[in-house]
Formats: C-alpha cells, structure tokens, sequence
C-alpha cells in the first residue's frame, strides 16, 4: 500500500511537470542554476570544483540533479524528477519503518499517507530545492538509527552512519535532527555497544568532514550569522524574532500549522504527540521508541528555534515525527470502528491537501482566533484549514512559456541577454514571483544564453545577437507581448540596443518577426 501511495505521489509530480511552464521562483531559480552548473563543471572533468560550486551548502541534493539532467538533458524537469524518484521513496521508506517499529504496520502506512499528504513537501517536491531532499534523509536515517538496535547490529550501525554522513551533505542542519535520537539511543544502551556506535561514527564523519573541512569558512560564516540574527534585539522582518522570546518560541508551532501542515494533519498529530507524553506521566510509554521519537522532535524543536534565522522550509525535517506521532494514535485506537473513521478522516485530508498545493483546488479558509487580527499566515492566531496556494508553487501554470521564448531566441541567433524593463515599463521590477530573476538566469543557462550584468549599463554598439527581456503589466495602448504571465503581466523582447529609435519589439515565436 505504501509503494502504491508513492507511485501516486510521483505520478502526480510528472504530470504536473508536464503542465507547467512557469519561471522557477526566487530560490528554487537559485538552486537550479546551481545544479545546472555543478553539471557543467563535472562535464568539464572539474571535479572538486562541481563538489565545493553550491557552497555553503552540501552537494548531494545538486548531484542527484545532475544526474537526472545527464539522463534527460538540461532543463528543469530532469532536475525534478531525478529529486523526486531519489527521495520521495526515502521519504516514504523512512516514515514508514519508524512508524512500524514505534507502533506497528498500520501507524507505518499512515504515517506515509500523512508524509506525502503534507501541503509543504507536495508543493516542494515541484521544484528544485534542498529542504525535501533533507526531510527524506532525517526519515531514512531516524529509521536505520533504530533498527541498529542501540548499536548492537553493526552491519545497520555502518548503513545508519552512511545515511549520517550523506544527510550532512545534504545541509547542514540536518545534524539537528537526528542528534536526539542518537543522544536517547547511546543513553538507553549504545554505549555498551561501542564497536556499532564507533563504526556508525567513522563512517558518518569519513562522508562528511572532508566537505566541511574544505568550506569551513563558509560554513562558519552562515552559521556565524544565522546565530546572530536569531540572538538580535528586535524582531527583523518577523523572521529572527529575540531567542527567548515568545514571538521566537512559538513562531514554528504557527509556522508548522498554516504552512506544513494546515490545521486538520496538525491536530492529527498533536493528539499523538500529547498521547504519547501522557504516558510518559503515566510510566506507561505507548512505544518502545517513544523516548527516541519525543526527545528526537524535542532537540530537533530547540535547534531550529534557537539557533537560526526563521523559514518556512526550515521545519520540514520534523515531518518525520510530526507523521509518526498522527499515524502511531490513529493505529492504537481501542475500537476498529475509531480506527477506521480517524484513517478515512487522514487520507481525506491528505488528498484535499494534494488537491490544493498540487493542483490548485479548493480556495483559501482560515480561522482568526479570538481577539486577534487578520495577518500574514506567520502571525500569532491565524490558523490555515486549507488553501489553494502551495509554497512557492501550486496548481501548474500553462502561461508566459518564457523558457520557450529564450531557446527560440537562441535558434535564431540570439546569444546574450540582458533581463531589463523596457521603455514605459521601467518602473515595474523584475523580482516578482512570476518574472523571478534567479529562475530566469536558470532558464538562459538552460537556452544557452550568456545573461549579462546591466549594473554598470549596457555596452554599446549591440547587434542582433543582443536581446533584453523586459516586463510590466500589458496595456492596449503598447504593442502586444510576446509571452503573458500568470499575474496579468507581459514579457517584450527588443534585439540590439533598447534605446535605439530604430529598435522595435520582437518576436520569434512561430513566425520571428518584429512589429
């Protein structure tokens, strides 16, 4: 059943990869270019160049990149889908076995359900980005943690440590969410198994130091400034509120809430995390791994919180425990009839949510509690039900095939681009989510196109091997666009000089003309 949830979920990717045709938004652009020239570097044989390019973070999620685009070329679907086959199955595989030794196979299933059923990893499983890829590993390696059984299986301490090492090389703060659990695992009897403990641990830092000794710098100054910021005095922008405040202490329980979850999977697993530390208080752990789970989720919490600057995708990594604490309850409930309407409830949610991140389906419903204000989803009080807008992403965009418009460019000469506003469109910025800058240096690089850096002005004497991009919102006095965005904007393409008299709007798509 599981396998079957997966291959939706993948399906699902595929398809909405085909419909889409929209600019890679902000970091997802920035990531992209990144695979894309870690792909360059070790076609040029540049090895240690390609491996150290995507500092400062870790190269693993950008070589699985790479090889879907060695496979199927370069573009932004072989980079997608590569992500996806690679670890949306350890996703699900980690889930699943950590539900299954804390609770039992039914808890597994649901806590894949739950898993792929989450709005955040739907939506971020559609784009290149690191943070899913992290989520997969802390599955995957929460679980091999404790089928070690405290150290004493020294075959799955070694496979348990490789899962370390490769997870420190998918970003760093990946340490954060395993720490706990191996913590709880030495206390609870690993030390006495100290020839799996040394192996697991060889093997992790072998994987990870030589990275982390070659960008040291860079990694201490990333770290160096994220503690900064959260330490700072004041609140700035909401995102690296003062650590010991309120605002910083529950900005991830809101977080999680309106933007990982939405309300209804949230609850589902906050019963499970209050049932599983009621028995504690009653000295009746409802799991054999409940301290592991609990403490794991815990110095996960506390690391994110304290330590860093505030994000949405910062949290995803705590999936793991936030599915296995809905599934584990589900699957404990006393009468099958409990177990079979809290099931149906569960994989109801997760479609609507598949529905609304994935497709697009469903509008925006959210509650304002009592005495507060309407506000940004961050924001104490605001609770999300359900929503139609994924993060970064959502339902797929057929609009404004701006990659199309770059590689016909291309086919007819063009080889440098300059992304600039063009005549009475010069006030409209060229930062906005459906003209992202970074995703459209992605997509030249994928046309082929040098982007050249207008900060100093153009060169002059452009030919028609020039081209400039430029956008803002469409108008019937100006001449028509020659691609439309989603957000009621245009794209226009001048060849040569932008500010020529002579120079006019162009178009190469079906019959290359300009007007």
């Amino acid at each position: 059943m599981s396998i079957g949830v997966v291959i939706a979920f993948l399906g699902v990717t595929v398809w909405w990869l085909g419909q889409d045709q929209t600019i890679p938004v902000f970091d997802a652009g920035i990531r992209l270019t990144q695979a894309i020239s870690v792909y360059e570097r070790l076609s040029a044989g540049s090895i240690g160049t390609a491996l150290t390019i995507t500092s400062p973070y870790p190269p693993v999620a950008y070589l699985v990149g790479t090889l879907g685009m060695w496979v199927g070329g370069i573009g932004v679907n072989p980079a997608v889908i590569a992500e996806n086959l690679v670890f949306v199955p350890l996703l699900a595989l980690g889930c699943y076995n950590v539900g299954r030794l804390a609770f039992g196979a039914r808890a597994g299933l649901l806590a894949v359900v739950f898993a792929l059923g989450s709005p955040l990893i739907t939506a971020q499983f559609h784009v290149f980005m690191i943070d899913a890829p992290e989520t997969a590993m802390v599955a995957v390696t929460v679980w091999l943690i404790l089928a070690t059984e405290r150290f004493s299986r020294i075959g799955i301490s070694a496979l348990a440590g490789v899962a370390v090492g490769l997870g420190m090389l998918t970003k760093e703060p990946f340490a954060f969410f395993v720490a706990g659990v191996v913590l709880v695992t030495l206390i609870r009897g690993g030390w006495s198994a100290w020839r799996g403990f040394v192996v697991f641990s060889i093997l992790a830092l072998a994987l990870a130091v030589p990275w982390y000794l070659s960008n040291v710098a860079e990694v201490e100054a990333l770290a160096h400034g994220a503690a900064q910021a959260a330490a700072g005095p004041s609140l700035q922008q909401g995102i690296a509120p003062p650590r010991f405040s309120l605002a910083n202490l529950s900005w991830y329980f809101w977080n999680i809430a309106n933007f990982q979850l939405y309300l209804p999977l949230f609850v589902f697993s906050l019963i499970g995390g209050i049932w599983t530390i009621v028995g504690f208080a009653r000295r009746q752990a409802v799991s054999p791994f409940a301290w592991e789970i609990t403490i794991g989720a815990f110095v996960a919490w506390v690391g994110i919180t304290e330590t860093f600057v505030h994000d949405t995708r910062y949290s995803m990594p705590l999936l793991l425990y936030l599915a296995v604490f809905a599934g584990g309850w589900v699957a404990n409930l006393r009468r099958r009839s409990g177990r079979v309407l809290a099931t149906s409830v569960l994989v109801l949610i997760a479609l609507f949510n598949v529905l609304g991140a994935g497709f697009g389906v469903g509008g925006n419903y959210q509650i304002t509690l009592p005495g507060e204000k309407p506000g940004p989803l961050d924001a104490p009080g605001i609770l999300m039900i359900h929503s139609d807008g994924g993060f970064l992403v959502s339902g797929p965009k057929r609009d404004g095939d701006v990659l199309g418009l770059m590689q016909a460019l291309r086919r007819n000469g063009v080889r440098e681009i300059a992304l600039l506003n063009v005549g009475p469109k010069e006030s409209q910025p060229i930062t906005t989510p459906d003209f992202s800058e970074a995703g459209l240096v992605a997509f030249a690089q994928i046309a082929k196109l040098e982007v050249l850096n207008d900060e100093y002005g153009l060169p002059s004497g452009l030919s028609d091997s020039f081209a400039t991009l430029g956008h803002g919102p469409i108008s019937s006095s100006e001449a028509p666009p020659c691609a439309r965005l989603s957000d009621g904007t245009g794209v226009w393409v001048r060849l040569g000089d932008p500010n020529a008299t002579s120079t006019k709007d162009y178009c190469p798509f079906r019959h290359p003309s300009f007007y």
